[in-house]
């Protein structure tokens, strides 16, 4: 069920740039050797790397925020449209949806197990050899130290939706664990569960990219086998996320919610409240282990929970002005803090282990105008706003809630993403 022609493709495209940056390559190289690998040293500390791509160029820069400079800047295959970290935090996912194409940037600090301890490393960001070719990769999904990546073909051009497993060690080694190919294309997603995937499939006769229903997959080597189609449908598919037992979908009539039980897979619908307007829907969710709930987001500025055990969905007030959007967000996976940007400059901290309340809610910027994307570190308790109209990054410090700029950048940003070692007080957090 694997696509012939993903794996070829993927070849081919590592052969090209491998060859291509060469030259690239020895040059890091050459500045690598002058700095200690560490081996003398089982610890690191550090804060970490920001990796920000630029709005309007095919440029990647790589900062470290030990003393807020400039590492190196990458020069891209195409202009970046999304930008993730791996699930580890190792490597800078460059996805280029319009081009067919993602690349990953090594951000030089990582963590290796030997055995008796844990080795930390800290080198110069680099460049890495593998790419991945498919069309229209769109969603990056975490699970553990596992991501998803979905792309989502061509209905145009008849060529199907497919995903690739990916692991940090995965991408070192420049290939997948796994792929996955549809019969059609699709705006889907897929989240990993042990064995198995839960994604989605999208009828014949559906005119719209929007899937209509979800399917159970379960891996066979470095392919995977239908278990499964689930008979609750989810109209216009759009948006998933998981916690400890459940899987939620967004669908146009409500939330679609996968229950799994001793490796037994069970759907359920959370139907929309009647309040919602016509054509109000869930279209983002997010999820923590901290929670059974998930949050889900609508219009922008709606935000409700969903509880699987009651299939009943609320609303939750967590502006002071009902008509504050929600200018950008960020989800920190270890601690569940869910923090939202709203338009009045105000940073709201939603914590899962509250059922997704405001724990904090404090002005960090005044009169904002303009892109602005968020990236928790895993580090500490700080957070980043790159500030497109500005050219600037601010560091917040979530706990003593303080705002300063720590860059002044020479380019428009356009998204940003936290690269480096986790630090076991956050996981202890």
């Amino acid at each position: 069920m694997i696509l012939p022609n993903f794996k070829t493709s993927l070849i081919a495209s590592m052969v090209t740039v491998l060859c291509a940056c060469n030259s690239e390559i020895d040059d890091l190289a050459d500045k690598n050797a002058g700095l200690a690998d560490n081996h003398d040293h089982i610890g690191i500390t550090s804060t970490g790397r920001l990796a920000i791509s630029h709005a309007d160029t095919a440029n990647v820069s790589i900062f470290d925020t030990d003393n807020d400079t400039l590492l190196e800047m990458f020069n891209t295959a195409n202009i970046v449209s999304g930008l993730y970290a791996s699930p580890n935090n190792r490597f800078a996912v460059l996805i280029q949806r319009a081009d067919n194409y993602v690349e990953f940037i090594d951000g030089g600090l990582y963590q290796e197990d030997h055995d008796d301890h844990l080795h930390d490393y800290e080198q110069l960001p680099s460049f890495s050899g593998f790419t991945l070719t498919n069309d229209k990769p769109t969603h990056f999904d975490i699970s553990e130290q596992q991501a998803a990546l979905f792309f989502d073909g061509n209905i145009d051009a008849g060529i199907p939706a497919s995903f690739a497993i990916l692991t940090d060690t995965s991408i070192e080694d420049g290939e997948i664990l796994a792929a996955h190919s549809f019969t059609n294309a699709m705006h889907g997603t897929a989240q990993i569960r042990g064995e198995s995937v839960i994604t989605t499939y999208r009828s014949e006769d559906i005119t719209s990219v929007l899937p209509n229903y979800v399917e159970q997959l379960h891996i066979h080597g470095d392919h995977f086998h239908q278990e499964q189609r689930f008979a609750v449908d989810c109209p216009a598919l759009h948006g998933s996320a998981q916690n400890h037992q459940h899987i939620a979908f967004g669908c146009s009539d409500g939330v679609l919610v996968i229950t799994e039980k001793g490796g037994v897979f069970n759907a359920a619908k959370v139907a929309n409240l009647n309040s919602f307007a016509e054509g109000t829907r869930i279209g983002t969710i997010k999820a923590s282990e901290h929670s059974e709930l998930f949050l889900g987001i609508a219009q922008s500025k709606l935000f409700y929970t969903i509880d699987p055990a009651s299939a009943e969905m609320t609303q939750l007030a967590w502006q002071q002005n009902t008509e504050n959007t929600v200018l950008a967000s960020a989800l920190d996976r270890i601690t569940g803090e869910f923090y939202v940007l709203g338009s009045d400059g105000f940073l709201s901290v939603l914590h899962a282990e509250d059922d997704w309340q405001v724990s904090a809610r404090f002005k960090v910027l005044e009169n904002p105008a303009g892109n602005y994307a968020l990236a928790a570190s895993a580090a500490d308790d700080t957070l980043y706003i790159s500030d497109a109209n500005n050219q600037t990054v601010l560091s917040i410090d979530t706990h003593e809630q303080t705002t300063k700029t720590i860059l002044n950048l020479d380019f428009i940003p356009n998204q940003i993403t936290w690269l480096g070692i986790a630090a076991e007080s956050k996981h202890e957090h």
